[in-house]
């Protein structure tokens, strides 16, 4: 059986689980901080088992008042711990990460007595209580991180969360960077092979250092985008300098339309560009000529926006949406709804619905092409439809399904795919990411018939400089025009 066939097909990529393991800590740092105030106030006032101890004179004070101080404790223990790196993944478990959380646990205490001092000055709080509060939180957060750990361990040994990597080109680099990789068990990194013909071996089967092991060549490197879409990698990495600047380029042309990974372990690299950056993968410096966008948390909730968002408009605007469904029948004949093949994220064809706003055979004669403002295949309705935007509002369903977002490059029509790859620098970048029913480009003017090339820059520059913010001001924008009814 083909290696790709015993595969299973992961939706979630290492720097996913990574981003969202990390959300999960912080949200379980914030809950044992919490914890820890109220139990430590507990063993202090209410289990007896300090009194011998009790420097505290008077009654027992309201738990409400240490309940203040959940905020402020949970904020200087998060920071701490964000300034210390002890947010990455691949390094909880460790000794040295316990005694970094010790370190912490000492400045959180610190910083909190300080700022008891200054912001709560009139209040009297029992150092017992933030001594205490202190320890909890250094063992459950330990704890904590021990558990994650060991879950992204199970998780990683199940397949899930893996990144597939291989490296193009063969040279001494190889043995040091495959010793990296497989030195670290379920590390979240699956090496599957070396593409490539500047391996200089004879037999590439056998690709190893003295034939003690056997790495598998998966092909050349002329023929990257379908080994890439074959074994489903997440990341190349370019090691040989007997790859060529050109060939380098090739690779990231032919990958453009594809979310791959692209890294150079340098000599040095003239290939500083747009989304380039200075990596480290255990402790092996690399150039990351591209990154995969819209991954990790962020992307997660970008998901989760799209679904809300689509479903709650696919109900709310139901009756209007009959009613154009009722108009378009009564005015025109043929389908209500029109459907056509579209380019979305990867490559991958989907169908977009529309309101139908032209006539039934418009593309008969004329085939796939771009409508203009007075395109003489409107209807009349279709007009209205088309100024207002209605007739996009059922690519809600697009998007609530998955194959478009709320916000990115507007999908092209599959039968110019092929002219436009060919004539446009770099067109096929606006497929690594999912396509949207509005667009920076869009909101920006450039709808329609309008300069390709300039949709295109506009496009790019949305990909790599993508964020929840940028989207919630396309969208707004968008909102903005068609209440001006410039659509």
């Amino acid at each position: 059986m083909h290696p790709c066939g015993i595969l299973k097909n992961q939706a979630m990529n290492n720097k996913t689980l990574d981003h969202l393991l990390i959300a999960l800590t912080v949200l379980l740092d914030f809950c044992f901080v919490a914890t820890a105030i109220v139990v430590a106030y507990w063993v202090r006032f209410e289990s007896g088992w300090l009194e011998s101890l009790a420097l505290h004179k008077g009654g027992t004070p309201p738990l409400e008042d240490y309940f203040r101080l959940i905020p402020l404790m949970a904020i200087i223990w998060l920071m701490t711990l964000k300034t210390l790196k002890l947010y990455r993944p691949e390094s909880n478990a460790t000794v040295s990460a316990f005694w970094a959380l010790c370190k912490a646990a000492l400045i959180a205490l610190l910083a909190t007595l300080a700022a008891l001092f200054f912001i709560y000055h009139h209040d009297a709080y029992s150092r017992w209580v933030m001594l205490l509060a202190t320890g909890f939180s250094l063992v459950w957060l330990f704890l904590g991180r021990l558990v994650l750990h060991r879950f992204r361990q199970a998780v990683h040994a199940q397949g899930v969360g893996v990144s597939r990597v291989v490296l193009v080109g063969y040279d001494a680099r190889v043995e040091t960077f495959i010793h990296a990789l497989r030195s670290k068990s379920n590390s979240g990194y699956q090496f599957v092979g070396i593409i490539g013909r500047e391996t200089g071996i004879e037999h590439p089967q056998q690709v190893g250092e003295s034939g003690a092991e056997a790495y598998q060549s998966l092909g050349q490197s002329d023929e990257v985008l379908q080994l890439v879409q074959e074994y489903r990698l997440d990341m190349l990495f370019i090691v040989s300098p007997a790859i060529s600047n050109e060939a380098i380029l090739q690779i990231l042309h032919d990958c453009e339309g594809v979310p791959v990974q692209i890294n150079v372990i340098p000599e040095l690299s003239e290939f500083l560009t747009g989304g380039t950056a200075i990596a480290s993968f255990d402790s092996i410096p690399v150039i990351r000529l591209r990154e995969t966008p819209m991954q990790g948390v962020q992307g997660i909730i970008k998901r989760l926006i799209d679904i809300v968002f689509s479903l709650v408009a696919l109900i709310g605007l139901s009756p209007l949406m009959l009613a154009i469904v009722i108009a378009i029948r009564l005015t025109s004949p043929g389908k209500a709804i029109f459907r056509q093949e579209r380019i979305g994220k990867a490559g991958k064809r989907f169908s977009i619905y529309k309101f139908r706003s032209m006539r039934a055979d418009a593309e008969d004669k004329v085939g796939h092409v771009w409508a203009t403002t007075d395109d003489a295949r409107q209807t009349s309705l279709g007009k209205f439809l088309r100024r207002w935007s209605l007739d996009e509002l059922p690519q809600f369903f697009n998007v609530f399904v998955g194959d478009m977002s709320l916000v990115g490059p507007r999908p092209e029509m599959s039968g110019l795919i092929d002219t436009f790859r060919e004539s446009i620098p770099h067109y096929l970048a606006r497929q690594r990411v999912k396509s949207g029913m509005t667009g920076w480009a869009q909101v920006n003017g450039l709808r329609g018939n309008t300069s390709l090339e300039e949709r295109i820059c506009y496009d790019r520059y949305y990909i790599e400089n993508w964020s929840l913010g940028l989207d919630m001001k396309i969208i707004l924008k968008t909102l903005w025009a068609i209440k001006k009814g410039s659509r």
